[in-house]
């Protein structure tokens, strides 16, 4: 701990060892404040994220993997855009599009309304043990992890963070500690100086296909601009870029996707996968679909992933697999 507050680089097994304390509860109140504001000052390094997501990961709720090809869509918050909530409904539609989703998420982290909050909204249950939990997946291709049912040791970090109010290291770590272990993922990052960063801690956590994402200004695959990605391909990693254009989509201004309170986007949320949305809404979640399908394997471009999340809604096939996982998860 005093190397790290006089602006020292943290070793990963250093970290490890740091964050099986607070998972444990054995940090004060001081040195975990200290502890994620000196990470947050100096910028939190590839090896010390590794380091936590280990000890975190250590410490989880165990789910059981499944054998077949699933991944998770989410992001790191604290873009401050407030949009409607893209990763979620991207979540359900590349389900209905034949690719199982085992969304890790919380609630709000930079909107009024995060994926907790609009599942809750919508209906669904969210406090159920981890057998259940992959009973839905297996079922419906959808289930939703609530964080801190999995990660209880984050508990000891709560406080603080809320008081803090500014971004952590774990806000950063949410999206790479998602106890399926899906081997497929699209993750958005607020901070476009995270991006191979969190790419490298993605890599080490086991994930074998993904997007790191950072979309003009968004955590995001972005439809008012262009998107900065690294791309993982097992131990190889590059840089490129993903626009609306790409996949047949035209550019609109981020005001117009922006969301409102849990009960506004709840609305939006379903109108949404009824194919009966505004244009803007639709499009952003088409593109993040279309990102989440190439990157599995399930399209061979971004526009024919566009085709593919467009059909599911226009058949009902997606808003379909929201009815089955709702239902399912009141059983």
């Amino acid at each position: 701990m005093p190397g790290l507050l006089g602006g020292t680089d943290l070793s990963e097994n250093d970290s490890r060892h740091l964050f099986e304390r607070l998972v444990l509860g054995r940090l004060e109140p001081a040195e975990i404040a200290g502890m994620l504001i000196a990470l947050r000052v100096k910028g939190e390094t590839a090896a010390e994220m590794i380091g936590a997501a280990r000890a975190l990961f250590a410490a989880a709720t165990p789910f059981d993997r499944p054998d077949y090809l699933f991944a998770d869509c989410c992001g790191t918050g604290g873009d401050g855009s407030g949009l409607i909530n893209v990763s979620t409904a991207t979540a359900f539609v590349a389900a209905s599009c034949g690719l199982p989703v085992a969304k890790h998420g919380n609630r709000s982290v930079s909107s009024q309304c995060g994926s907790a909050d609009v599942l809750e909204a919508l209906g669904a249950r969210l406090d159920m043990e981890a057998p259940r939990a992959r009973k839905l997946l297996d079922e419906t291709g959808f289930c939703f992890l609530f964080a801190p049912a999995y990660h209880p040791g984050m508990k000891y970090a709560a406080l603080v963070r809320r008081q803090l109010q500014v971004r952590t290291v774990m806000n950063l770590l949410g999206p790479c500690i998602n106890p399926a272990r899906p081997r497929v993922q699209l993750l958005g990052v607020a901070d476009p100086a995270m991006l191979h960063r969190i790419a490298q801690v993605l890599q080490a956590m086991g994930v074998e296909q993904a997007l790191v994402v950072h979309g003009s200004g968004l955590d995001e695959v972005a439809l008012h601009g262009p998107t900065r990605a690294v791309r993982i391909n097992g131990d190889d990693m590059e840089d490129i870029e993903l626009t609306p254009e790409q996949a047949g989509l035209t550019r609109v201004p981020l005001r117009v996707v922006k969301g409102g309170d849990v009960a506004e986007n709840a609305a939006r949320f379903r109108a949404l996968l009824n194919g009966k949305a505004p244009e803007a809404d639709e499009q952003i979640v088409l593109l993040n679909t279309a990102a989440l399908l190439l990157v599995a394997g399930k399209a061979g471009d971004l526009r024919e992933g566009v085709a593919l999340a467009r059909d599911a809604l226009r058949t009902g096939k997606a808003a379909q697999v929201l009815k089955r996982y709702v239902e399912a998860s009141n059983d």
